[in-house]
């Protein structure tokens, strides 16, 4: 390590130690002024907001309101667990409790181009939930097909219970 002021010859091993407890020193003072600096600057602060408060009362202004903390504190300490409470399920969703894929009659060369979909619940001793998954192609002509819905999930069950509802077996 060179000397301070950029000359060229090395300090001493006893120049050093000199020269760090001096810097050590200046580090210690400095913290001290920048502590006392911060406590003045507080202290200048209230006494600011006071003559500001003292101006708006001379004036006749309304008075400043009390300062309410934020509550920031308490959301960064974890809450204690409410005994018996617990989350909401959210939104209630039909599962689907099985799937059934009806196949279409479509000519050669057509394209499977996916699935028609149609739910419908049937009360038969329990809830089921079907999902018919109706293939949907495209053939040559350019003309979509789309395999038939089974019996009692058409248009005219849309709605309605009575001709769509079976008996138990």
């Amino acid at each position: 390590m060179s000397a301070p002021g950029g000359s060229a010859k090395p300090l001493s091993q006893k120049a050093l130690r000199l020269l760090v407890t001096d810097l050590a020193g200046k580090i210690d003072r400095l913290e001290q002024e920048v502590e006392q600096l911060r406590l003045d600057n507080s202290n200048l602060r209230i006494d600011n907001q006071a003559l500001k408060d003292e101006i708006a009362r001379l004036k006749n202004l309304p008075p400043r309101p009390p300062f309410k903390p934020s509550g920031m504190e308490k959301a960064t300490q974890p809450r204690p667990a409410k005994p018996g409470r617990r989350p909401g399920r959210g939104a209630k969703r039909d599962r689907v409790t099985r799937e059934v894929t009806i196949r279409a009659e479509v000519p050669a060369g057509s394209r499977f181009k996916g699935y028609k979909t149609v739910v419908r619940r049937d009360l038969v001793l329990v809830a089921e939930v079907v999902r018919y998954k109706r293939e949907r192609w495209l053939t040559p002509e350019g003309q979509t097909l789309i395999a038939p819905s089974p019996a009692g999930t058409g248009p005219a069950c849309a709605g309605s219970a009575s001709p769509c509802t079976r008996k138990a077996r």
